[in-house]
């Protein structure tokens, strides 16, 4: 079980929450809308691994057009603002975060890489509920009540994750203004003696 949760690490976590669950939002309404309208419901029983598997590949496509979606939205939307409050710093802190190498990799690092895949979970989430809304409508198979609760409740979360993606961008944008600050030496003990023996 042990071995379960560490293949579970980081390198899959991250696409996961990046891309296939704003890609699995996409296509769950016009998943259901399809096996109630064309004749897939037998295909569907008759073949739960393969459509689980063309299901995963489909939700991982839509998830990449997604977050290609996501970054002009961030292009487009989210660079400007930071770069208007930072009176035009952004762009070049970017770049230049970009162009810095590091000796030894600082645990902002990391943590820069969780909030990139969060921010592109905030971002693909309310475009794949916008992929899958008209699907909701176009079911007969859901009442109107009940796809007006999720369309309002779909519409409050992307609201919501949209929202939270302004203040995740502005928390990247300090973030990577930190690191880019002058390294700190952490000298170790060999390198003390290699120092004072030179």
């Amino acid at each position: 079980m042990k071995e379960l949760f560490s293949a579970f690490s980081a390198a899959v976590f991250y696409p996961l929450v990046a891309l296939v669950l704003p890609g699995l939002t996409a296509i769950s309404g016009w998943y259901v809308y399809l096996t109630e309208r064309v004749a897939l419901r037998g295909i569907v029983t008759r073949n739960h691994t393969e459509t689980a598997f063309v299901l995963m590949l489909l939700a991982i496509f839509v998830g990449t057009v997604i977050d290609d979606l996501g970054m002009r939205i961030e292009t487009l939307w989210l660079d400007p603002g930071r770069e208007r409050r930072t009176h035009g710093s952004h762009s070049a802190e970017w770049w230049a975060y970009l162009r810095k190498p590091f000796a030894i990799e600082p645990s902002g690092r990391r943590h820069l890489r969780r909030l990139v895949a969060r921010l592109k979970f905030e971002l693909g989430v309310p475009i794949g509920f916008v992929l899958t809304g008209p699907a909701l409508w176009l079911n007969h198979a859901i009442s109107s009540r009940v796809a007006l609760i999720l369309c309002a409740t779909g519409i409050s979360v992307s609201l919501y994750l949209l929202f939270e993606a302004a203040a995740s961008h502005e928390v990247l944008g300090r973030l990577r203004h930190e690191l880019l600050k002058d390294d700190v030496v952490v000298y170790t003990s060999i390198s003390r003696k290699t120092v004072q023996s030179a």
